[in-house]
């Protein structure tokens, strides 16, 4: 412990002395008389020396506390910069999904209902971004989607799990959706889907939701038990996110300026 933070012992304070009476085999008459007439200085000094110190205690630990690692906030030193991050807001949720008999308006099997509400969710997936808007987000500028009609095609992390998210409804119901699937169309969402998964581990593991799940016995005959959780959790509010981006949403069938048009601005085709 470095000694000019933590003396090896306490200053002495002058009262103190009061244990030494003699001073060469007689009291000392002058020393007496003075602490006689003043006998609050000393101990004032007394207690400003262990407030001092006592201080160095509690800033000391307050440095040892705000070391890195030891604090739960969310470091955001090397985060890249997003257009929507600075209007998110947050709130607290107590929404679980634990009961398989009860549908959300995005779950269960397709009915116009759940088809509109994803519909609803998932329309502004694409929004017209900026050059600069690329470049500060640290985006490779090389062979990036351009807009027939000037700017870049773009979308944020949220939609593209989300887009996830549905393209696996999409298989779980495919009698549904893929009437008349060929086989090149079963190869190509085998290989869309594992993508999907792969996404979605990466946010969930990210994201590492901490909320605590129990476990009950719905009935006395079930042979697994059910997942319950009254857990409160930090979520962020939808809204906040979902209005921008209907802000600055293009459409979800976007016109593309090709490599090909690039390559030969003779061919002067738009498609899509």
């Amino acid at each position: 412990m470095n000694d000019a933070i933590f003396p090896a012992r306490l200053t002495r304070c002058p009262e103190d002395r009061e244990s030494e009476p003699f001073i060469h085999g007689h009291w000392h008459q002058d020393l007496s008389v003075r602490r006689s007439r003043i006998p609050g200085k000393n101990t004032v000094l007394c207690v400003y020396l262990g407030l001092v110190h006592l201080l160095l205690l509690v800033l000391l630990g307050l440095a040892w506390s705000e070391r890195p690692g030891l604090t739960s906030a969310v470091p955001t030193g090397g985060r890249t910069w997003s257009p929507v991050q600075h209007l998110v807001e947050y709130d607290i949720s107590n929404e679980h999904a634990t009961d398989h008999n009860i549908y959300s308006q995005y779950s269960g099997p397709p009915t116009r209902e759940n088809e509109e509400a994803w519909i609803r969710l998932i329309n502004p997936i694409y929004f017209n971004a900026t050059r600069d808007e690329l470049e500060r987000a640290g985006e490779s500028m090389v062979n990036v989607v351009k807009l027939t009609g000037g700017g870049y095609l773009a979308t944020i992390g949220v939609y593209h799990e989300l887009h996830c998210l549905r393209q696996l409804r999409f298989w779980l119901y495919r009698e549904h959706y893929y009437p008349n699937l060929t086989d090149s169309q079963f190869r190509y969402s085998h290989r869309h889907l594992d993508h999907c998964l792969e996404t979605l581990r990466l946010t969930i593991m990210c994201h590492g939701n901490t909320a605590l799940y129990s476990f009950n016995w719905n009935k006395p005959t079930e042979y697994r038990p059910a997942t319950q959780s009254s857990s409160r959790s930090v979520c962020v509010k939808w809204a906040s996110i979902h209005d921008w981006a209907l802000s600055r949403k293009t459409s979800t069938t976007p016109s593309l300026v090709r490599l090909s048009d690039v390559e030969d601005p003779s061919r002067g085709r738009e498609q899509r």
